[in-house]
């Protein structure tokens, strides 16, 4: 059996019997095509399933490093090979395991830039009263109110609101869904925006479910709105306050855990708000709350 045929076996196992997400086993797929790639031009043809060892797995990883790649896409791909040649040898499709002594390469985690809540503020009454500029101010609030990821707000229909109430329904990675909390002037923010989008002026409870299937954040045009809208939308807004490198959508969710945090909120709670799997992964904003502290100190 030639790799790549080893590796769509793996996909349509992932992808089946797993059931992980789409773009999980997308992203698997394409690191080991990446590999495949490598080691044909490696070897000069087509390997075998059987054919790869350590020595190639390492060389493959030491061309990733050597091209600038950072520490999260190498310890996906290091996931990523071992997960597959796993899956070979519990199956007895190759005699050896390559990865058994393929060491873990450490993740080095960087402290993300935060937001002040001042700047936030100051943020939030950029967007004027257009219906252009409704829509972008229910997005900044949305997102720092939530703390949900950019995937998961551009799912959202408005049925996901229905009952309009201070909840809302998100399908986080995974494909796994949990209830947000929402309210206060994102939830203001979200209802203007649909006020003056849908045209509402009677019972706001039996418009939104006359739209339940409308998407929640439109195009002008009425479209699902793009990943790259709400990414230029708050690039925008962000650097009209605060002098920052990097923006995205993310830059407002570590704003909302930090200064939940600042304000005296459980790193658990926290952790459960943001859809986190690992208590470590929240972890990191304990860090830049201890540094937000240190300057106070000072």
């Amino acid at each position: 059996m030639t790799l790549d045929e080893a590796i769509e076996r793996f996909r349509a196992h992932l992808g089946h019997e797993r059931d992980l997400s789409e773009r999980t086993v997308e992203a698997y797929s394409t690191d080991l095509a990446q590999m495949s790639a490598f080691l044909c031009d490696r070897l000069g043809r087509e390997p075998g399933a059987g054919d790869v060892d350590l020595a190639d797995i390492r060389a493959f990883l030491a061309g990733e490093l050597a091209r600038g790649l950072g520490s999260r896409s190498m310890m996906r791909k290091i996931s990523s090979i071992r997960a597959f040649f796993r899956y070979l040898s519990r199956r007895g499709d190759i005699d050896d395991d390559p990865t058994a002594h393929l060491a873990q390469q450490i993740q080095r985690r960087s402290i993300p830039t935060i937001v002040s809540e001042e700047r936030i503020r100051q943020m939030m009454e950029l967007p004027d009263d257009s219906l252009k500029g409704r829509r972008d101010r229910a997005i900044l609030e949305f997102l720092y109110g939530t703390g949900v990821r950019l995937s998961e707000l551009l799912q959202l229909d408005v049925g996901h609101f229905v009952p309009f109430g201070e909840t809302v329904r998100v399908i986080g990675k995974g494909d796994k869904e949990r209830v947000v909390p929402f309210a206060g002037k994102a939830r203001e923010a979200l209802l203007d925006y649909w006020r003056e989008r849908f045209g509402i002026g009677g019972d706001v409870e039996s418009e939104l479910v006359a739209r339940r299937d409308q998407p929640a954040f439109a195009t002008e045009r009425t479209r699902r709105i793009s990943p790259r809208t709400v990414q230029r939308v708050v690039a925008r807004y962000i650097k009209q306050v605060a002098a920052v490198s990097a923006t995205s959508p993310h830059t407002l969710r570590h704003a909302f855990a930090t200064h939940l945090l600042d304000n005296g909120a459980d790193l658990r709670a926290v952790q459960e708000l943001l859809g986190h799997e690992s208590l470590s992964t929240t972890q990191i904003y304990t860090h830049v709350s201890v540094e937000h502290l240190k300057r106070v100190y000072r």
